[in-house]
């Protein structure tokens, strides 16, 4: 039978959570959507609205850092050598992989060997994939939508190389369109399986970032370009040549970063068809980057903030002296047409507590900022394992526990009841009674915690918080109770053996209930829940 923890003594069994409907009684208020470090998308916006150039945005927003064109640089300058440095990851784990030639020609090949099987057409469809033993081949749909297998086999290293000036391949999978690259086909050591990678050129992949709205400000969408630019110059550095991926890279991806990464998303040809100004943005700003002391710098961009950007190691990561914490402002004014100037999430308790292991949860209040003004420490209480407890947590996992849209967020709590506020005593237990349907309270909103128990609630709550069964038909063992709304729960104590009333006849409904008296009904009644 069910147990649950009776009136606010603590009786801890154990118990399931709660199904009851959940209340949304958490209100997160707050502002800005994203990490928060870097280039504020929003603030550049509104920057540039009010006259600022590319070179002030991004002096403001990566203070002590320097714009120099990448032919300038001495690190990495090697891996520039190759016109084309950059894998992207565009599909991983695949049985298969199917591609289809919207224009030009292609030569498929086999990279170990570097023998081409075939030569792909504009309108021909193909399929790259396992040929058995180890190996692999491409194979073309024939008219009647089978494939037809093409010799020969080799290792399952292959790429699809543009053989025409403008040579277009489609990935059904991604429903996307992709130009001015080379498929790139390896298999993950782990899972065997396949990965698609397009290399290309560091320009080739901004003119297919999908970032920011084309009608905003000139100048933002060029710091957005250059901050982009650092971002796959740095991921270049960071991970070497293709050539040189290590084993833990070729499982991941086979690639520098995947289309779909955090920091930036790629959308290929079918992006750059619907962002022609950033095309001429991405040219106007042709080879440009951050640095700092001499080094490619390790920037962020993030949508917006809460006023103030956070800086590099308020997120857990290495402190740098140009992600920094500076004012944001400009991301909560007219010209930004931020929609997430401000914003409000409501929660039941369970969708954060559960993450957390509290059965239920009372309160939540954030306890200290960062220097930005985001939330780094929040202080959870409810119950645990049947006891009241507290827990300390960082901001940033209650965002992620929730999916809010930033840290910076205020946080308020509705209690269950107005009479039991979230720092009540036992706070916990009685919203546990509330949740687990033992009581509704005395009132629609009130708990009355002060209040003496009566015997008739006494049965009320047992009977409710451990499931006791009723008698079968109609049953009137005491003269005193007929008027009593808990009858029913009486007759149940009576059935079950847990009382016999105060007298032979008499059940005495009215009477509160005393300490002596709670012990005995909570032993017999435990006794029967358990048997």
């Amino acid at each position: 039978m069910r147990r649950a923890a009776v009136l606010v003594l603590v009786v801890s069994l154990g118990f399931p959570v709660s199904t009851a409907v959940a209340e949304e009684d958490l209100a997160f208020t707050g502002s800005g959507w994203g990490h928060g470090v870097g280039l504020s998308q929003y603030g550049a916006r509104a920057m540039a609205d009010g006259g600022a150039t590319v070179s002030e945005i991004l002096g403001h927003y990566f203070p002590g850092s320097m714009l120099r064109n990448i032919d300038t640089l001495i690190v990495g300058s090697e891996l520039l050598a190759d016109g084309d440095p950059i894998w992207v990851g565009l599909l991983q784990d695949r049985s298969e992989v199917t591609f289809r030639l919207e224009a030009g020609v292609a030569d498929l090949c086999l990279d170990e060997s570097n023998v081409c099987v075939a030569l792909a057409e504009d309108g021909d469809t193909w399929r790259f994939g396992p040929a058995g033993e180890g190996l692999c081949m491409f194979s073309r749909m024939a008219e009647d939508g089978a494939y037809v297998p093409f010799e020969p086999y080799g290792t399952c290293s292959a790429s699809a190389r543009p053989m025409a000036e403008r040579t277009i391949f489609r990935i059904p999978r991604k429903a996307r369109s992709y130009r001015d690259g080379t498929l790139r086909f390896r298999t993950s050591p782990a899972s065997g399986r396949y990965h698609l990678s397009i290399e290309l050129g560091i320009e080739d992949f901004l003119g297919g970032v999908q970032e920011l709205p084309d009608f905003w400000p000139g100048a933002s969408l060029e710091a957005q370009a250059v901050v982009s630019r650092t971002v796959v110059l740095s991921r270049l550095i960071e991970h070497g040549s293709a050539g040189s991926f290590d084993e833990w890279r070729m499982e991941y991806c086979a690639c520098h970063l995947k289309d779909d990464d955090p920091e930036q998303s790629y959308g290929g040809h079918t992006a750059e068809l619907g962002h022609p100004f950033w095309q001429g943005r991405v040219g106007g700003t042709a080879g440009l980057v951050l640095t700092y002391d001499n080094q490619v710098a390790l920037v962020r961009f993030t949508s917006s903030t809460g006023g103030r950007t956070e800086s590099n190691d308020a997120t857990g990561e290495e402190s740098r002296p140009y992600l920094v914490s500076v004012d944001d402002s400009a991301a909560l004014t007219g010209p930004a047409a931020n929609p997430f100037s401000s914003w409000i999430e409501r929660f039941d308790g369970v969708s954060l507590g559960s993450v957390f292991g509290f059965r239920w949860l009372t309160d939540v209040q954030v306890v200290s900022r960062n220097e930005s003004g985001s939330a780094r420490s929040v202080v959870m209480s409810g119950i645990i394992v049947d006891r009241p407890a507290s827990i300390t947590a960082t901001g940033m996992a209650v965002r992620d526990a929730l999916g809010l849209h930033s840290t910076y967020f205020e946080v308020s709590v509705t209690p269950r009841f107005d009479d039991v506020g979230p720092g009540h005593s036992f706070a916990g237990e009685i919203l546990g009674l509330s949740k687990l349907g033992v009581t509704s309270g005395c009132t629609a909103t009130s708990y009355c915690p002060s209040d003496t128990v009566t015997r008739e609630q006494m049965a009320a709550f047992l009977v409710r918080a451990l499931d006791l069964a009723s008698p079968v038909g109609p049953v009137d063992t005491f003269d005193d109770d007929d008027g009593s709304i808990f009858g029913a729960e009486i007759e149940a104590l009576v059935f079950n053996g847990v009382t016999s009333g105060c007298t032979a006849t008499s059940y005495c409904p009215s009477d509160t209930v005393t300490r002596e008296q709670m012990a005995a009904f909570l032993v017999r009644a435990l006794s029967v829940s358990s048997a």
